[in-house]
């Protein structure tokens, strides 16, 4: 039987729309091009360092833009992007809820599988 130790929760986050629930969800792939953009201030270099084409990159974007009804980054062409307001505000509030779902997780894991 596999021991306790050798195993750890793993949960995948998603918020998605509810006008739009079929469509695109913001989770840990978009928080992790918003924050590159905000490391970066360019959605090219992110791209790159995420070893994902500059297209998919925005064209995920856009999609999660559209999801949500509002713009998450500015595109200044050659001298790269940055987060709108509503953008850093709801990257904010993602990264929060995603800490609280985590620890939430690890706890109930523990609890649960302390059986084993």
């Amino acid at each position: 039987m596999v021991k306790k130790q050798d195993l750890h929760p793993q949960v995948k986050l998603m918020i998605a729309s509810s006008a739009d629930r079929k469509g695109p969800s913001f989770g840990k792939g978009a928080a992790t091009l918003l924050h590159g953009i905000e490391q970066n201030g360019s959605l090219n270099k992110t791209a790159k360092d995420l070893h994902m084409a500059y297209s998919k990159a925005w064209s995920m974007i856009k999609k999660v833009e559209e999801g949500l009804g509002f713009t998450l980054i500015e595109r200044y062409g050659a001298r790269g992007s940055k987060l709108t307001e509503e953008g850093k505000k709801f990257l904010e509030l993602y990264d929060r809820y995603d800490e609280k779902v985590e620890t939430y997780a690890k706890e109930a894991f523990e609890e649960v599988f302390q059986e084993l």
